[in-house]
């Protein structure tokens, strides 16, 4: 069996019941960092089967639904928001994802920030 590994899944809705469809369905399926941003760990036929789902409730030709491989939700470039403020958890599990504390930059360190 294929590991699972990370996936970023964006939307942009039109519909706005459409749109908290597709937003109430992810929630029991990820992590939401932002209202359309997800982090999805599946294996790459879960990922398609998740996008086929997806497919079956939006309307192709005005609805956007991307999903982009990232290594792990850490390896997203982020400044604020629920990353910087809260560890991650997969619904349904205890498990803590952790981040690594980062190192402050050379301009954090002069300004004292």
């Amino acid at each position: 069996m294929a590991k699972p590994g990370w996936y970023m899944v964006c939307y942009d809705i039109a519909d706005p019941r459409r749109l908290g469809q597709i937003h109430r369905f992810l929630k029991k399926k990820g992590l939401g960092v932002q209202k359309s941003v997800f982090f999805i760990q599946r294996s790459e036929k879960g990922m398609v089967r998740l996008l086929d789902e997806l497919g079956g409730i939006i309307h192709k030709k005005e609805d956007d639904i991307r999903a982009y491989p990232v290594e792990s939700p850490q390896a997203v470039w982020t400044t604020g928001g629920i990353l910087e403020a809260f560890p991650l958890v997969m619904p349904g599990r205890q498990t803590v994802i952790k981040q690594e504390k980062k190192k402050k930059s050379l301009w954090q360190r002069i300004l004292g920030r």
